[in-house]
């Protein structure tokens, strides 16, 4: 299993223009994870915008040419608001973002995200879940320690200063039809 980890920091991330995160590097050291207050739950939602926007999805995932690209969080919403202000809405290529909240028991219901953000509340059942989702074409994203070795296909960590570890499992992505194009890799390289 091949594991990559970027740790752009935040300055990096503003002056690339791509991903906005509104969150002082000192909390995220402190807090050891990016979801909670300052801004936490900004980061992440600017993240899985961008996830939506920079990852493409076969065909086969939409019920059509004007289905909506579906975010998810399963289980605890710990991002308040910020999904809804900031994906909610919003274009990802020719698609609209939604987002919807599914409680921890509704894995199945995962089945119809296009991305799906694993809350910290899942952290016991996190393999549960993406056992639950193999075979699919959701991207599954968490704060998780370990995530992607959990069989996650994206992590991220708060980390020391003004960085955060993003973790991708490639292999998992790939072997869900799910194709991470190059704006992407640049941005968080």
């Amino acid at each position: 299993m091949e594991i990559l980890t970027f740790t752009p920091s935040v300055r990096r991330l503003f002056a690339v223009g791509f991903i906005s995160i509104f969150c002082a590097g000192s909390a995220l050291a402190q807090q050891g994870t990016i979801s909670g207050e300052n801004g936490g739950g900004d980061a992440i939602a600017r993240f899985l915008m961008n996830f939506g926007r920079f990852i493409d999805w076969p065909e086969t995932a939409f019920t059509g040419a004007d289905s909506e690209l579906n975010v998810c969080v399963l289980g605890e919403n710990q991002l308040g608001r910020s999904l809804d202000q900031i994906i909610n809405g919003k274009r990802a290529g020719d698609r609209t973002m939604t987002v919807k909240e599914l409680p921890g028991s509704d894995v199945a219901g995962a089945k119809s995200c296009h991305i799906v953000w694993v809350s910290a509340s899942e952290t016991g059942r996190a393999g549960e879940v993406t056992s639950a989702l193999e075979g699919t074409t959701t991207l599954t994203v968490s704060e998780i320690d370990k995530f992607p070795e959990s069989g996650g296909m994206i992590g991220l960590a708060g980390e020391r200063g003004d960085k955060i570890a993003i973790r991708m499992n490639r292999a998992k992505i790939e072997s869900a039809g799910l194709n991470v194009r190059e704006q992407l890799m640049r941005a968080i390289q």
